[in-house]
């Protein structure tokens, strides 16, 4: 393989080991997914209403599938009182974001658990999160074949997500409304073509006043529902 072989397909932000997010140099590597301006957004949303609607200053935020922590660490910059539990399904993602916690969390705000989606909560926390936030693998099967070869440098199984796209967002849908406190809130990043998919399927599962947010491109990328009383 020549050297512009490599360059071309393994994304930049692995090469020298790190990716700008929120003002942080999140180290990042093949373990784990390339933080982006959309769960940026995901970040900045859920931050923006804990602070005006959930009534607590110090509030409780489960993350789902946190590979390197980079957004559980820009919650932690906007609101600095949180306590966050941030979770992910692979060791080898989790011993990422121990290497990022380690340097933005010195207060040990963040807790990081090794669990399959909500498996490893349901003993202790059922109606203790006052927000529960995801970017979950979304890509489809099909849409997956057809991405450029330094995304799929990225681990297949923090982007796809079964045929459609949707197996771990129906899961959210269905499964994170028992761990939330009354008023609290879920928010999901999701694909672009899957806004009206997951906003009916969060209806479906008990979420009131479900919106969305559209990204710079104009597409619903963040889908947020509430838990009400």
């Amino acid at each position: 393989m020549r050297l512009t072989d490599y360059s071309e397909t393994i994304p930049i932000q692995y090469q020298r080991g790190y990716e700008y997010f929120m003002g942080m140099m999140i180290k990042v590597d093949p373990r784990v997914l390339i933080p982006r301006l959309e769960t940026a957004l995901l970040v900045s949303k859920a931050a923006e209403i804990l602070m005006k609607d959930t009534g607590t200053g110090n509030p409780m935020v489960l993350e789902i599938g946190t590979g390197s922590a980079a957004a559980s660490l820009g919650l932690l910059k906007s609101i600095k009182d949180c306590r966050i539990i941030a979770s992910d399904i692979s060791q080898d993602a989790l011993e990422v974001a121990r290497q990022n916690v380690d340097r933005f969390d010195p207060d040990g705000k963040i807790k990081l658990v090794l669990s399959d989606m909500f498996d490893a909560f349901k003993e202790r926390y059922k109606g203790k999160f006052n927000a529960i936030i995801s970017n979950p693998p979304y890509v489809s099967e099909q849409d997956y074949q057809g991405l450029d070869a330094w995304v799929k440098a990225e681990p297949q199984e923090a982007l796809c997500s079964g045929a459609e796209g949707m197996d771990c967002l129906r899961r959210i849908a269905a499964e994170s409304g028992e761990f939330l406190s009354d008023g609290g809130f879920t928010a999901v990043e999701i694909g672009y073509d899957q806004s009206e998919k997951v906003k009916e399927l969060f209806v479906r599962h008990g979420f009131a006043d479900v919106t969305a947010l559209k990204d710079f491109n104009g597409y619903e990328r963040i889908i947020v529902g509430w838990k009400r009383g």
